[in-house]
């Protein structure tokens, strides 16, 4: 079979896949047509918990990754300083980046404490094509897959294929969330809303403003402004003010003040 009909076969498979387990073989099979044969998979990149299959295995481990690569993304928290992670955040087209480059923009950031970024050409990674997806409740995650083989021209794979690789990995998420029904919009919890004076503070915080403007804005004091965003954010499900906010955003709870 050539690449197209491997790529479309693996496709309807990802499509009909009822469990991530399933799913990783069609991201691998996908891989090799294209020879990116490392996908990688990302359900939150405001998170340090790795995403899990239904067995119970990291999907890194189904991927086929080592142990060592998810320690570092996890106990140096690599999320955080991510360039991947950063570009994804800004768009929702697919990308390429080549390993050199992305590891020497971690150096010039000078990040503290130093961290050792793992995916370089000395632990047998030279690049990849990531495919960002925005997510409910303001997450942004990914999924790439990545070369070993230095002479890989990944700006062709993108090229050709693209947009199978950017279905896949919709696919891929769609499967991811629709077993969370607890993130969801239509399912949160109707006994917690927030109360006027949680989305007073959250619409004055997402204009902008620090907790001292926003304890003025309501006239109390900057920790009363503060108790009220923290409840918010617990509320929400949120893991800090900014999620907090496009959360709100998304269920219609914060509007622009003064309309």
């Amino acid at each position: 079979m050539n690449t197209e009909g491997t790529l479309q076969a693996a496709l309807r498979r990802l499509a009909a896949a009822a469990d991530l387990v399933t799913a990783a073989q069609c991201l691998l099979d996908i891989g090799a047509a294209v020879e990116l044969p490392a996908p990688s998979v990302i359900d939150d990149y405001s998170s340090d918990r790795l995403l899990t299959a239904e067995d119970g295995r990291a999907m890194a481990s189904v991927l086929g990754w080592e142990e060592s690569f998810q320690s570092d993304w996890v106990d140096q928290k690599l999320y955080l300083i991510s360039p991947i992670a950063a570009v994804c955040r800004v768009t929702t087209k697919p990308f390429v980046w080549d390993a050199v480059a992305v590891a020497e923009a971690i150096r010039e950031a000078r990040a503290r404490p130093p961290v050792s970024w793992h995916l370089t050409p000395e632990r047998g990674i030279y690049g990849g094509l990531t495919v960002p997806v925005h997510l409910p409740r303001a997450r942004t995650g990914s999924v790439a897959w990545l070369a070993h083989d230095p002479n890989v021209d990944i700006r062709a794979v993108l090229d050709r294929h693209g947009e199978q690789l950017r279905l896949a990995a919709h696919l891929l998420m769609d499967l991811v969330y629709a077993s969370r029904v607890e993130i969801t919009i239509e399912n949160s919890p109707p006994a917690s809303p927030l109360s006027e004076r949680e989305i007073e503070c959250l619409s004055w915080a997402a204009l902008g403003r620090t907790d001292v403007e926003i304890g003025e804005s309501i006239h109390r004091s900057h920790t009363t402004a503060r108790f009220h965003i923290d409840n918010a954010i617990a509320k929400l499900g949120a893991r800090n003010r900014t999620q907090a906010v496009a959360i709100a955003v998304q269920m219609g709870l914060v509007h622009p003040l003064g309309e």
